[in-house]
């Protein structure tokens, strides 16, 4: 089918955008940046300069490319100048809208965009489902992004004459993440300024960045509307996985600090991350579409990523 792409050169779309045209996709990708065309012809895809707030040029561009589907993969948290958090916020409910319109107007049938599974309510037991609000009760620095998620869902499910499929994706990790190992976790915890934040039950669910691009082509082949969780089988809390990743890295172990001092230090969207929310729960997106990630357990995945980079370090030295 004939797809446009918002986002083909951020971290999933690099890995994406080629399975999408090794399935036999027809991609056009957008793109701010014209140095970004040759990367993404070599993908396979054919890309157009434009940018997500010029509605004008932005309408013609996926008129053009005579898509079925628009697939929404953008952020901002790699943005070099400004705000990268206030421009990801700016680019899920504005540049949400302006792919929207687009689409609508070009008569696309269906609409794929990027949520995150991790802004759920963190009250109660267990794992969060599609169906757990999202924490927008939260202090204002943590509210602020699930407003725009919020935002991004609603518009998204709501986008008159088209289908609408939100996939929350978990803390992607692999090559170009911040997991990557040269990466600004990896890079903290050898500096050993990543602590574990109060009793670090902060819950994560983590998913490699091959098997989001791999869940999110499968998923095309399914009338699916709706929201779906696309995370790893095995949520865990900081306090297990920071010491892990770190002996994975060399690095030392990391220390402690206080949920109090973490507030004012690290901030409270942080402290959430670290010390409050909850994993989530794949299972919808296995039962209605016989997905099963390559790495059903972040453990394995980072020893891949971490193991594999530390042996090819030794050889190159």
């Amino acid at each position: 089918m004939k797809i446009f792409i918002a986002g083909g050169t951020g971290a999933i779309g690099r890995v994406l955008v080629p399975l999408l045209v090794n399935a036999g996709h027809k991609v056009v990708a957008l793109t701010r940046f014209a140095d970004r065309t040759a990367q993404l012809g070599q993908m396979g895809a054919l890309p157009v300069v434009g940018d997500v707030h010029d509605e004008l040029r932005l309408a013609r561009l996926v008129a053009e490319s005579e898509a079925e589907v628009v697939i929404h993969q953008l952020t901002a948290f790699g943005a070099k100048h400004g705000d990268p958090y206030a421009e990801t916020i700016r680019v899920r409910i504005e540049g949400t809208r302006s792919l929207i319109a687009a689409a609508r107007a070009a008569r696309v049938r269906r609409f794929i965009a990027q949520s995150i599974s991790f802004m759920c309510a963190p009250f109660g037991s267990g794992l969060t489902d599609e169906e757990t609000p999202l924490y927008l009760d939260s202090r204002p620095a943590v509210r602020a992004l699930a407003e725009a998620i919020a935002s991004l869902e609603r518009q998204t499910l709501g986008a008159g004459g088209m289908s609408g499929t939100v996939l929350r994706y978990g803390w992607f990790y692999g090559p170009g993440t911040s997991y990557d190992p040269e990466g600004s976790i990896p890079t903290a915890l050898r500096k050993s300024t990543l602590p574990i934040v109060g009793a670090g039950a902060g819950t994560y669910s983590f998913i490699n960045l091959r098997d989001a691009a791999a869940a999110t082509v499968k998923i095309l082949a399914y009338e699916a509307r709706g929201i779906y969780n696309i995370v790893d089988d095995s949520p865990v809390r900081l306090s297990e996985w920071l010491p892990i990743a770190a002996k994975l890295l060399g690095a030392p172990a990391p220390g402690q600090m206080d949920e109090a001092l973490a507030r004012q230090q690290l901030g409270d969207m942080r402290v959430y991350y670290m010390n409050e929310q909850r994993g989530a729960s794949n299972a919808k997106a296995k039962r209605e579409f016989n997905w099963q990630p390559a790495f059903p357990s972040w453990r394995a995945g980072f020893e891949a990523l971490y193991l594999n980079h530390s042996r090819e370090s030794s050889d190159a030295a």
